[in-house]
């Protein structure tokens, strides 16, 4: 999913690469999906599946299945040259049976999380154009690369805040 809004945040970028090819102007750095991910919005929509029971509850059995993983290590690093073998298999076992629940769990954390993230993406896709579109023309902005893409950057050529910034208006004027 994360792959997704990656390819949704490049695909408005593209977009606007035709006009800016030929623009003369400035060059700046932009990390889209941190400027989505930052408005107010998507930071409500966040909040409110932290605050959702089940999720909660994912999250706390996460965190015990983390705490146990931990404690098996030091038993076993403790406590294994006194194993017998059938005691060491039983062990094995068991730390499998954890791990597999642990990832398990941690999956379905990030697969919610990213779930969240693009469906934001894909909502705010249409304003993040018009703010792009905007921002691009008033500043007389010739190039947008993406941050990640760039290897140095200070932070006078970044102007993911400002787009944040833009975006959270234009949302507010939406509602």
């Amino acid at each position: 999913m994360m792959v997704n809004a990656k390819k949704v945040a490049l695909g408005l970028i593209l977009l606007l690469g035709s006009s800016l090819a030929l623009a003369e102007g400035k060059v700046v750095v932009l990390d889209l999906q941190a400027a989505v991910l930052s408005t107010d919005s998507a930071q409500q929509r966040l909040k409110a599946l932290e605050e959702n029971e089940e999720y909660a509850a994912l999250r706390t059995r996460f965190e015990s299945l983390t705490a146990d993983l931990q404690s098996f290590q030091k038993d076993a690093q403790k406590n294994a040259m006194t194993w017998s073998e059938e005691k060491k298999q039983e062990k094995q076992k068991e730390a499998q049976q954890l791990r597999q629940e642990y990832e398990r769990t941690a999956q379905t954390l990030q697969g919610e999380r990213q779930r969240i993230m693009q469906a934001v993406m894909q909502e705010m896709g249409g304003n993040t154009q018009k703010v792009l579109s905007e921002l691009i023309e008033a500043e007389n902005i010739g190039l947008v690369l993406n941050s990640e893409s760039a290897f140095h950057a200070t932070d006078e050529y970044d102007i993911t805040p400002e787009v944040t910034e833009l975006l959270n208006k234009a949302n507010a004027s939406a509602e």
